[in-house]
């Protein structure tokens, strides 16, 4: 290579060695704040008195559903188990189930005998899945008699006082769009990726969340397990929105959390409530989830950018939106890390100059952060902190090993239409471990890109250790290669 364009390449790799520096400490900085936060401030029950029996709204309990034969009944039992008077309680079984699917016997049935037990509870169905989820609860909206609407997905098994707990914060704070729980995990235990994925949503419900819900801060509605004002959804367009808006029907959650906003409403989490549900089991189920959650998400910042550039609401809740909306666009850089940290340590570049303390501080300081932050979340529980020192590390190994895919579905979903985006259920199984062979994850041709990615990054580090660079090649091998490899062959695996 010629003098001048080494050169440029030894500043630019320094460059770009310094804004995966720069943006590790800023996500340090950020975990560290929210987990000393929640340090200081245990977990309380939030919950407000239950009004007198006479004055209780209606309440309408939506169960969106589709194909999910092994958990659709214990979803009917568990909505007919709430507390509530019967005549101020409408229940709505949303069936998007094809019509050869065992589901649909399994509803009709169980409907048939609640209803014989006196419940006001019918099935809702419709000729097309236009939409998705957020396509049926709207279709559904027009026939909902309740003030407020409650939505659980099916895998979802609440307690039976859930909305004896939830409803009161709507009938106390008439601007409150809506308030949810946090969620917690039937099978939680049985994995190690199951503990990272609750580890993940602990800190995100009760540390991220429980601290802008504290600040009257925008709080995202994460789908299921929460309560809605009827009038709010109605003012907002309802899930899928205005044609106009291009909004993200397959993260209809998003999009209405912060329309509704930007109407003037406010939301809440009471981290003090938690709703049992499942997590995905297997790799390939987790990463399709994610998947969608971030294509979701760009496409809900297309929709909504222009919004919240305009003064309107307060800066710091049109900034708290952004920042939440642009999370993901770290996921390009970290992809694009795996091309060019290599190049100092197999010694094809010398970098100009280096970040206070190299990468590895960054690495160290992150993982410091992420202590504290899901140790604060566990701390909330009533754990032991101790377990987020050593879960964290697979929380960073996961990460790397996710940048790939969703890079991919970051800009797909900043540059396609809402109406090009699938949405690709999370299979449930109700604890029957026998069934997860009948499911079948989408092939994506980017695990195999993974796997390629991950084991060349192993070779690197057999490379490095020949070397004598124990500590770079403890770090390609320690967190870079495992996470390639654990994404992409997990999402290789078809049973």
């Amino acid at each position: 290579m010629a003098p001048s364009l080494l050169g440029v390449a030894e500043a630019l790799y320094a460059l770009l060695s310094l804004g995966l520096w720069l943006l590790l400490l800023a996500a340090s900085l950020h975990l560290l704040r929210l987990g000393l936060w929640a340090l200081r401030h245990p977990l309380t029950d939030e919950s407000v008195p239950l009004p007198d029996e006479a004055s209780l709204p209606v309440v309408t309990v939506q169960l969106p559903m589709r194909n999910e034969r092994l958990v659709a009944a214990r979803a009917i039992s568990a909505a007919c188990a709430l507390r509530w008077p019967r005549q101020r309680l409408q229940i709505q079984v949303l069936d998007d189930s094809d019509a050869t699917d065992e589901t649909v016997s399994i509803v009709d049935e169980a409907v048939a005998q609640q209803q014989q037990a006196g419940f006001d509870i019918s099935v809702v169905r419709r000729t097309d899945r236009r939409s998705f989820k957020a396509g049926h609860l709207d279709h559904a909206l027009p026939l909902a008699r309740g003030e407020f609407v409650a939505v659980l997905d099916v895998d979802f098994v609440p307690s039976p006082d859930f909305l004896q707990r939830l409803v009161p914060r709507l009938v106390a704070a008439p601007q409150l769009a809506f308030v949810q729980g946090r969620w917690s995990f039937l099978n939680e235990r049985e994995s190690l990726l199951l503990r990272v994925q609750a580890l993940i949503l602990h800190g995100l419900f009760l540390v991220e969340q429980s601290y802008l819900s504290a600040h009257n801060q925008p709080v995202q509605f994460n789908g299921s397990g929460g309560v809605w004002r009827t009038e709010a959804l109605r003012r907002a367009g309802g899930w899928v929105g205005p044609e106009s808006d291009m909004t993200a029907s397959v993260t209809e959650d998003l999009d209405l959390s912060y329309r509704v906003r930007l109407l003037g409403y406010s939301s809440q989490t009471l981290a003090s409530v938690a709703i049992p549900t499942e997590l995905p089991e297997r790799m390939a189920a987790f990463r399709s989830q994610q998947k969608r959650w971030v294509r979701g998400g760009a496409q809900v910042l297309r929709s909504l950018v222009a919004k919240l550039l305009v003064p309107g609401r307060s800066l710091s809740e049109r900034l708290t939106m952004l920042l939440h909306l642009t999370r993901h666009t770290r996921q390009p850089y970290l992809a694009l890390a795996l091309l060019f940290l290599p190049l100092g340590p197999l010694g094809m570049l010398d970098a100009l100059f280096s970040p206070p303390g190299g990468l590895r501080s960054a690495v160290l300081l992150i993982w410091l952060a992420l202590s504290v932050y899901y140790g604060a979340a566990l701390r909330r529980l009533g754990q032991s902190g101790i377990a987020a020192v050593f879960l964290s590390p697979l929380v960073m190994i996961l990460s790397m090993g996710l940048c790939v895919s969703l890079t991919s579905e970051l800009l797909r979903g900043a540059l396609s239409s809402r109406h090009a985006a699938e949405f690709v259920r999370t299979p449930k199984t109700g604890g029957q471990k026998q069934a997860m062979g009948q499911y079948r994850p989408v092939f994506d041709r980017l695990a195999r890109v993974e796997v390629f990615i991950g084991l060349a990054y192993a070779v690197m580090a057999i490379l490095l250790l020949r070397r004598g660079d124990y500590l770079t090649a403890l770090g390609f091998a320690g967190l870079i290669a495992p996470g390639l490899l654990w994404v992409g062959g997990g999402s290789l695996r078809v049973r």
